[in-house]
């Protein structure tokens, strides 16, 4: 630790150099600024008479050629490399996240050995005794985030609580620079209350989040805030049945007999739920037969869903059996879409309160790369093994509507475009098991491997 210090000292000194000459250039800069203001505001205020002095113009005119190269130039003038070439070079390579995390857990451990209070610690008071220290809010914060990634949710809250009590208005440049304004920790603690699933509480931090984002002008953050809350809304209207299936005169009830020869003979029952993206409830798309086989063949290979105590799933190979084939088979008849480079089958169970929130089934790539890559999800389909008795609604919070699946049916929707990026409205969730249980079966259909089926980007 004594070696962080001497670093931390070293840093003091570059940066003191280096806000010298910054400070140098700013209060050129200002001086500039006040001399042309205060030149402006004698002159008359309509351009034409100001112009029309000669004692006004010809400053005016010398300024512009003659001043205005000389501050672009000192604007764009790099620094000395003394120390500011030695600030941006030092070496951290001696810093590792491991030693962070060894002092965050050890400062956890007695917290929790010697039950001390959060806010009272941020403040300096350990044991009973007061030092002369203080946490900022950008380290109650790194502690609130160690503890949301080790699920250990309850004590991050209290964290991030204090994170928000800690605050300080002066330090509002430091804390944009390291994103831990208000806005963000609000958030953090609204996702962190989320993944709890206590969602009264999680809307009223998202609340807080917008109206500090508000105020501090970042609109980007604001107003994907307001989106997420919205959703959240129009998600909890539907697991509650109040968005009932969606009654539009373009969308049919009909067969499907287009895309392979077995459709032609045996066509399906298509109920159209949305065409951009496409949503479509396919009724009676898997036999009791295949339902228990697939319940079979994952009966002991279940396992916990990672932050979800209440859902185990199993994958299923292709050719693990002859109905998990067929089961194959059926999803290329029915979506169109090639399955060779597709991911396995995954069978899930979704105990009383097991639920998938509100997700995206694609990830849009930083930068296309001439492919759809594997793990790229075009679209993907669920077929639902058994029937529930309350709860585990299907639910398109961006489109507005969810509905009670039944035993046998099978959902498809896409998840990209026709040019391949990722379709926002595809936002779906599965609702919480109220009463009973829910198996499940996805398949997530890859982007890989579509270019003979699925349009050209665009």
């Amino acid at each position: 630790m004594a070696s962080l210090l001497q670093i931390e000292d070293e840093l003091i000194g570059y940066m003191r150099q280096y806000a010298m000459e910054l400070q140098h250039k700013v209060n050129t800069m200002r001086t500039f600024q006040e001399e042309w203001m205060t030149r402006r505001a004698l002159g008359p205020a309509d351009p034409t008479s100001y112009v029309a002095n000669p004692l006004i113009s010809f400053p005016l005119m010398r300024r512009t050629y003659t001043d205005v190269p000389k501050l672009l130039e000192l604007a764009r003038e790099e620094f000395k490399p003394g120390p500011f070439q030695k600030f941006i070079d030092y070496d951290l390579s001696s810093i590792s996240d491991v030693e962070l995390e060894t002092a965050v857990t050890g400062m956890l451990r007695f917290q929790g050995v010697y039950g001390m209070d959060e806010s009272e610690m941020a403040n300096g008071k350990l044991h009973g005794k007061q030092y002369n220290s203080r946490m900022s809010a950008a380290d109650c914060l790194a502690v609130a985030t160690h503890l949301e990634n080790v699920d250990k949710g309850k004590l991050a809250c209290k964290w991030f609580k204090v994170a928000i009590d800690q605050y300080e208005e002066k330090l509002d440049p430091v804390n944009r620079l390291l994103q831990t304004g208000r806005s963000q920790i609000y958030e953090k603690l609204g996702l962190t209350l989320l993944a709890m699933h206590d969602l009264p509480a999680s809307q009223a931090a998202f609340r807080d989040s917008i109206g500090w984002a508000s105020k501090e002008d970042n609109t980007d953050l604001a107003k994907h805030l307001k989106d997420k809350l919205a959703h959240m809304f129009v998600h909890v209207d539907n697991c509650r049945g109040k968005n009932l299936l969606p009654s539009k005169s373009y969308l049919r009830c009909r067969y499907l007999r287009d895309g392979s020869p077995f459709l032609r003979m045996a066509p399906v029952k298509l109920e159209q739920l949305n065409i951009e993206p496409f949503v479509g409830l396919f009724h009676d798309a898997i036999s009791p037969a295949e339902q228990k086989d697939l319940l079979h063949l994952t009966d002991s290979r279940l396992e916990h869903r990672k932050k979800d105590s209440s859902s185990v799933e199993a994958k299923v190979d292709t050719n693990a059996s002859d109905h998990v084939r067929r089961i194959h088979q059926r999803i290329e008849d029915i979506t169109g879409f090639d399955l060779e480079e597709s991911e396995p089958l995954t069978v899930s169970n979704y105990g009383i309160g097991g639920q998938d929130f509100i997700h995206l089934d694609c990830e849009q790539p930083k930068e296309f790369i001439g492919y759809y890559p594997k793990e790229y999800r075009s679209a993907s389909a669920m077929f639902y093994l058994s029937d529930v008795q309350m709860g585990g609604y299907a639910s398109f919070p961006d489109l507005g509507f969810g509905f009670k699946p039944r035993r046998g049916s099978a959902l498809v929707w896409h998840n990209t475009d026709n040019s391949g990026n990722c379709d926002t409205r595809s936002l779906q969730a599965t609702c919480p098991v109220l009463l009973g249980n829910q198996w499940v079966a996805k398949k997530w259909i890859s982007g890989s491997g579509q270019w003979r089926r699925k349009s050209c980007r665009k």
